[in-house]
């Protein structure tokens, strides 16, 4: 967009690839310089196919491997690309990484089984992020995990008729509510997985 010019620098990255991610890190230093304030992973996987496993028994090693490494590896690798330029010293402001969580990603509200693989990248996620924000707290940097229930995105139309909530959120609406809440959240709000809409935490 040309409101947008000289604010965006789009670049191509496979999150599954380090040395993609790598190249993809060093090219954002031109733009970025020294010091990076936001880092969200949005790029996710349900599965190769397009659909969950609803069983084990259909569980395939090739797929499984795939979606961790998208959700899962490839957040950890970026973040640990781009984490000299997210750290800084106590005092000044603190950066923030953010993950797009999935509410199947809960173990505690777990009642329903199924989506072997999404789900366990999901949990898996909550735990890279839970770690993250441990360690960032000697060095300055936030970490914690949104969910924005089901959005209205081509990800998301194969489960539409079993959305659980009462809405169908847009994407504009969603990315205005976080951006909100990235904003308001501060050291105390670091290591938090949040319902994005209830504002409320959601159970590992």
């Amino acid at each position: 967009s040309s409101d947008l010019s000289g604010r965006l620098m789009p670049l191509k990255m496979d999150v599954a690839d380090e040395a993609s991610v790598k190249a993809a890190a060093a090219a954002c230093e031109q733009f970025v310089g020294q010091r990076l304030s936001l880092l969200v992973h949005s790029a996710a996987m349900m599965h190769p196919s397009g659909r969950g496993e609803n069983t084990v028994t259909r569980l395939n090693q090739d797929a499984f491997s795939q979606v961790l490494a998208t959700n899962v590896v490839g957040p950890a690798l970026l973040t640990k690309a781009l984490y000299p330029k997210l750290k800084s010293d106590k005092g000044e402001e603190p950066s923030k990484v953010v993950a797009i969580g999935a509410g199947v990603g809960s173990v505690g509200t777990n009642k329903a089984g199924g989506w072997y693989s999404y789900r366990v990248s999901k949990t898996a996620l909550n735990a890279l992020m839970k770690n993250l924000s441990i360690e960032g707290a000697r060095n300055n940097v936030l970490a914690f995990t949104l969910y924005p229930q089901m959005v209205d995105t081509a990800f998301a139309t194969p489960y539409v008729k079993g959305n659980p909530y009462p809405e169908l959120r847009t994407p504009e609406e969603t990315a205005e509510r976080m951006l909100e809440l990235i904003e308001s959240y501060g050291p105390k709000d670091t290591g938090r997985f949040v319902n994005i809409w209830s504002k409320e935490d959601i159970p590992w």
